[in-house]
């Protein structure tokens, strides 16, 4: 998928029809604003598979993908590709406590970490300091709005499920995922200070495996610009 959205007109075009589909489909809850027009991309990945709730990038790290969420069964979309077939790469995806609109306070997607660098295989790069200084944004294209972050943690994280020890709900329970970044974050990981971040602020968080490290996450987090 192309970042850079060139044809205005079958975008205008596209954007009507997609207006149009989401009245009928499992995303009613998100209503497009005014302001907003979903990239042409978005739309036609939607109507290859209404299970696209955005789509994510990470300009110039090589991370271009749609997000998937199934409706009923979590990890659905860890050993299934966006075309519903079984097995590797599976997809880039959210689970359904993450809703459909990224506006939780952290919304993790998961992806896995491939040998030639696909999909999340690219979070590894982030290890390098150098590269990390020049790949700071990650964008999200939403149904209804587009959300930019700016990445201020890579860390080599513990294989606890995020969203089960860590729930959105509580403050104390976000402030304590931020701890556990900087606290329980193994060798090579890298925290920023230069983002102002808090448990009001929301984040998204882009984890994979570590094939070297089983017992191990690789987690890179970026905070939503104001």
């Amino acid at each position: 998928m192309n970042t850079v959205f060139e044809n205005r007109a079958l975008r205008i075009a596209l954007s009507v029809l997609f207006a149009l589909i989401v009245c009928l489909s499992p995303l009613t809850a998100l209503s497009a604003r005014a302001d907003y027009q979903p990239p042409v991309e978005l739309v036609e990945l939607w109507k290859q598979n209404n299970h696209v709730i955005g789509a994510l990038a990470v300009p110039g790290a090589g991370i271009n993908y749609p997000v998937l969420q199934h409706p009923t069964v979590d990890d659905y979309y860890l050993n299934v590709c966006f075309d519903g077939t079984e097995g590797y790469p599976g997809s880039i995806y959210t689970n359904m406590v993450e809703g459909q609109s990224f506006s939780t306070w952290n919304t993790v997607i998961y992806g896995h970490n491939m040998k030639d660098g696909s999909y999340f295989g690219a979070l590894r790069n982030f290890l390098d300091q150098d590269f990390l200084a020049a790949h700071r944004e990650v964008d999200i294209f939403a149904v209804d709005a587009k959300h930019v972050y700016d990445i201020f943690a890579v860390v080599v994280y513990n294989d606890k499920r995020i969203t089960d020890y860590f729930p959105d709900g509580s403050y104390a329970d976000r402030q304590a995922f931020l701890d556990s970044l900087r606290d329980d974050g193994q060798e090579g990981s890298i925290y920023l200070n230069d983002v102002d971040v808090s448990t009001e602020r929301r984040i998204v968080t882009l984890s994979t495996c570590m094939t070297d490290m089983p017992s191990n996450r690789l987690l890179v987090v970026a905070a939503e610009r104001w």
